[in-house]
């Protein structure tokens, strides 16, 4: 009996190392290049079930189109592209843009909470039940706050200007709509030109964000432990009471409290408010080591095995000068049902293996007691 016990827990051992990677870390990543024009970037394998756009207008996109040097992700109008669920820290969120026109419309988040469990009647909007959206206006002077009003209605966000990189974050206010705003600028380096292609690299570990532009570390924010919810959302979110931003030389720039900062995980967003942006080559890196991984360049052992087999080679339109549209339009649509893909395969491969071992020890125990 001893050894039938032995052999099967064995196989339960030996299934749970098979299948379970031996990464702690995951990777998103997609470089467009194996879609066609006029896809819908939502469809793809690597963001399928991670990513959803939510868009104001009819108008608004999140198409590929051809670009210069291969497809490119485009967002525009107003459009909301983010993370489906929130990101734990680690992470390493990444990828290149190009924003025709610099101004503070177009904006990346991190820490961000889910809209749609704040919200505020907006008097200066035909009184509607406002929901802070990523592109949507956060109405605070508007309905008579003591300061100037912004885009989005929680994060720490940076978009690219004129005059420099505005980081920017969003907190609590007694007054308004309760979502006000505090930004700061740093300079760009050097080697980034304001309506190019800039890349931009933001890593947290829940206590500093830091904000690479280019490869070069441009700000940071170092994030208090203590957390704090506002009893006038009546939503029970927790964030985190106070954030200091900083140059890159640990110059202080912001020291802001009761922010509206996520303090249990990062929702990622890159949002367009009537104006148009060009991603490509984006990336996450999450889990444990995530930040470790992505300085390394490794890849996860489940993406390592993949590559081995090779993945189905898909030829790509031929490049242009210019980023021009494709005549065909494609629908654009949510994908709330899409949470299947990597996750859920997880939770069943885990599901399977609960079953075999409540199994053997159906088996085991009542031989023990003989």
């Amino acid at each position: 009996m001893k050894k039938i016990f032995i052999s099967v827990v064995c196989l339960v051992l030996s299934a749970v190392i098979t299948v379970l990677p031996v990464s702690a870390f995951d990777l998103i990543e997609e470089d467009f290049d194996s879609a066609y024009p006029g896809d819908d970037p939502l469809t793809l394998d690597a963001l399928y079930g991670y990513f959803e756009w939510l868009n104001a207008t009819p108008d608004s996109a999140c198409d590929v189109i051809k670009a210069e040097n291969g497809n490119v992700m485009k967002l525009s109008g107003y459009s909301d592209l983010r993370t489906m669920d929130y990101i734990p820290a680690e992470y390493v969120f990444s990828f290149a843009v190009k924003i025709p026109n610099p101004t503070n419309m177009t904006n990346i988040f991190v820490r961000g909470e889910a809209p749609g469990a704040l919200q505020k009647t907006n008097p200066k909007n035909h009184d509607i039940m406002q929901v802070f959206n990523y592109y949507e206006w956060d109405w605070y002077a508007e309905n008579g706050g003591k300061g100037g009003s912004g885009v989005g209605g929680s994060g720490l966000s940076l978009s690219f200007r004129e005059g420099g990189i505005a980081l920017c974050v969003k907190k609590y206010a007694e007054d308004s709509l309760t979502v006000a705003s505090e930004t700061c600028t740093v300079k760009y380096p050097e080697s980034a030109a304001v309506g190019e292609y800039i890349k931009v690299k933001i890593t947290d570990d829940a206590k500093r964000i830091n904000v690479y532009i280019n490869d070069t570390l441009t700000a940071y924010a170092e994030l208090s432990e203590e957390k704090v919810r506002y009893e006038s959302d009546g939503t029970n979110v927790d964030y985190y009471k106070n954030a200091k931003v900083y140059d890159a030389d640990g110059k202080l720039l912001l020291d802001v409290t009761d922010t509206r900062l996520h303090y249990n995980g990062s929702q990622l967003a890159i949002a367009t408010r009537n104006e148009t942006a060009y991603v490509d080559d984006l990336k996450i890196y999450f889990g444990e080591g995530a930040i470790e991984a992505a300085e390394k360049g490794l890849v996860p052992e489940t993406k390592a095995q993949e590559t081995q087999t090779g993945p189905e080679n898909t030829e790509t339109e031929a490049q242009t000068d210019t980023e021009t549209e494709t005549d065909a339009e494609t629908e654009k649509t949510e994908h709330t049902d899409g949470k299947m893909s990597k996750k859920l395969k997880i939770i069943l491969i885990a599901a399977a293996v609960d079953i075999v071992i409540i199994a053997v020890l159906a088996f085991v125990i009542p031989k023990k007691k003989k």
